[in-house]
């Protein structure tokens, strides 16, 4: 619970007896790899947590898998929309055994209607969540690959390595073999 904790603290709006009670409120959990926790139509009203791990987000599109994210540590927003109840197309799978925790959006929403300090916390995780989005956003508009793969290198180190050359190169929309050529001319 330490990472999530420190996450919490982290946050502007998140003083000490808001964060204890959103600890309260967490599940502890262990996501096996492979497990799928979203689909585009079926997901929980919860808002997960990765304390140590690897998750990605992906969609299929004309019968291949398309990475959205990849998430060793952090927040991963349910795939409907706990407000609006909007689908996406988006999956949530694990790509080795994590573990971290849920919290119930239900749960969160009464503790908000107590006191609106919640809502603002989460109105941050959600902001910080876009602004992670964005800039995802423009990686992808980047033309040139290989400036495509230093900006994604600069921003996630510790990603670059791990053993998911397919999926990284799915998130970069580099073709594998051209990522192999980057990453060998950039190796550290």
């Amino acid at each position: 619970m330490k990472r999530l904790i420190e996450k919490l603290q982290s946050l502007q709006n998140a003083s000490e007896p808001f964060v204890s009670q959103l600890a309260e409120i967490s599940v502890q959990k262990t996501f096996n790899k492979g497990l799928l926790i979203s689909t585009p139509d079926h997901s929980y009203p919860e808002l997960y947590f990765i304390e140590e791990g690897l998750a990605r987000g992906y969609f299929i599109f004309e019968g291949q898998e398309n990475t959205s994210w990849i998430l060793q540590s952090g927040f991963i927003f349910p795939t409907t929309s706990f407000f609006s109840f909007t689908h996406t197309n988006e999956y949530v799978n694990f790509l080795k055994d994590s573990s971290g925790y849920s919290i119930s959006l239900s749960q969160w929403s009464e503790l908000a209607k107590a006191n609106p300090q919640f809502l603002m916390i989460l109105l941050e995780i959600y902001e910080e969540h876009y602004r992670e989005i964005t800039q995802r956003e423009q990686m992808l508009r980047i033309r040139h690959a290989e400036t495509r793969f230093l900006y994604f290198q600069d921003r996630y180190p510790e990603l670059i390595n791990l053993p998911i050359h397919k999926i990284l190169a799915s998130l970069l929309a580099i073709e594998s073999k051209y990522l192999f050529k980057i990453k060998r001319k950039y190796r550290r």
